[in-house]
């Protein structure tokens, strides 16, 4: 689907996030076991076109890399979605009570003027994952700017190779593992949630453009869907199988590392822990000619 790998930053738009100490979305990672100078970037999946936070010391960043390392390793990859968001068996709704399927088809007829028929074709045999995306979309505005899809744009311009932390398979295997309770239930909370949606939206983006990383994980744990199995699976351990593929790459090559911002900060966070490896991680000035 269409932006599908805008779902991750979506979800956590929902879960509450972004209200840290440690004021900085770039990070520069040296040390002993380093080649030469790499840099962490935490970004925003989608973000409104006049939110974009992208000076051209950023830019200059990636084109001076070897490597440009996303979560997943290109739009190519991203393409590749829709035979893993797929249903094997049964339908999408039949894992819904009837007063939930109500309340979802009156949002796809009110909200996104969907008929009900339309919408039990196009989406019975899709996974629920895909609900979370039509319910987060909206709140970015029309046209919204992609880093992934900017950041891959300069590295291809430029001959910079791209590779990837995760496969879209690994990514939607996280949903896989979670109960069909837990699913329904992380659907319907951003269902509920749809209306602060833009009230939402506009504060993450502003806790975003001041560069704060560190509450992050602490707002997740709390909120009403980020339960201890979800924290677990899309931060924590996600995190630390992401450390060992990051020492490999800038032991020998110039790296820009790419992730969610909500990856960066908290105990279990990407920059402590690469910290606790050995590296130097300091933050670096990111100059933002936003309010």
């Amino acid at each position: 689907m269409k932006y599908f790998f805008t779902l991750f930053i979506a979800l956590l738009t929902y879960f509450g996030i972004f209200a840290q100490e440690s004021n900085s979305l770039l990070w520069e990672i040296k040390g002993k076991k380093v080649k030469s100078p790499s840099y962490l970037f935490g970004t925003m999946h989608l973000i409104p076109q006049e939110n974009f936070l992208f000076p051209e010391s950023l830019k200059e960043k990636v084109k001076n890399s070897e490597l440009l390392i996303m979560e997943i390793g290109g739009i190519s990859e991203q393409l590749s979605a829709a035979q893993f968001i797929m249903l094997k068996e049964g339908s999408l709704f039949d894992f819904f009570a009837k007063e939930q399927r109500d309340s979802l088809f009156n949002y796809f007829e009110n909200t996104l003027n969907q008929d009900i028929s339309t919408v039990i074709s196009r989406y019975s045999n899709m996974k629920p994952m895909v609900l979370l995306q039509l319910f987060t979309q909206e709140a970015f505005g029309e046209n919204p700017a992609s880093y992934d899809i900017s950041l891959e744009a300069i590295a291809r311009k430029n001959n910079v190779k791209i590779e990837g932390l995760e496969t879209i398979e690994q990514q939607i295997g996280f949903f896989d593992k979670m109960t069909v309770d837990e699913q329904v239930k992380m659907v319907m909370t951003a269902l509920r949630n749809t209306d602060n949606s833009k009230a939402e939206t506009e504060k993450l983006i502003a806790l975003y453009l001041n560069q704060n990383i560190d509450s992050l994980a602490i707002m997740i744990s709390n909120s009403e869907t980020g339960s201890d199995s979800f924290e677990e699976e899309f931060l924590t351990n996600r995190n630390a199988d992401w450390i060992p593929q990051i020492k490999t790459y800038v032991k020998k090559n110039s790296c820009f590392i790419a992730v969610g911002a909500g990856h960066l900060g908290g105990p279990n966070g990407v920059v402590p822990l690469l910290r606790k490896e050995g590296y130097t991680v300091e933050p670096v000035l990111l100059k933002s000619t936003h309010p």
